[in-house]
């Protein structure tokens, strides 16, 4: 059975540029932190650098674009991947790790893709996306501020 939905914080981190391209990254923590540890947001960006551009070569037709949830929950710390591709379609590799400290394990072998928290986030990068990068004038610098 499902857990009692509270509202968990969510916040927007400083994004990056890596690999050439922007990456957008938000934070979502069941102990209500503003900010992930030190160490934590280190592995986190290490497993992006690592999975992603990989990913996005596989994939082809890369809009340049990415944004990352990083989510402190119950069970373990999820990192969603996610980037835009073909113009209107949102690719993800999903990777967890059991403590603060850990590295990342990329998920392939189970079909998980966001819990009801992280899916806020994604609604919200979505409505960007439409906003910002699929009307007559793509403005990516709008998109970044979104």
């Amino acid at each position: 059975m499902a857990e009692v939905y509270a509202p968990r914080l969510t916040a927007r981190l400083p994004d990056r540029e890596a690999f050439g391209i922007p990456i957008k990254m938000h934070w979502i923590d069941l102990q209500g932190q503003a900010a992930p540890p030190g160490a934590l947001l280190a592995s986190a960006w290490a497993c992006v650098a690592e999975v992603l551009p990989a990913a996005m070569a596989e994939e082809g037709g890369s809009e340049g674009a990415a944004f990352c949830v990083l989510h402190r929950g119950a069970e373990g710390v999820w990192l969603l991947m996610d980037w835009w591709a073909h113009g209107d379609i949102l690719c993800q590799r999903l990777a967890r790790a059991d403590m603060d400290a850990d590295p990342f394990e990329l998920l392939t072998d189970r079909p998980l893709l966001a819990c009801v928290w992280e899916l806020e986030v994604i609604a919200r990068e979505r409505a960007a996306w439409i906003a910002h990068m699929m009307g007559p004038v793509p403005n990516r610098s709008a998109w970044l501020r979104a």
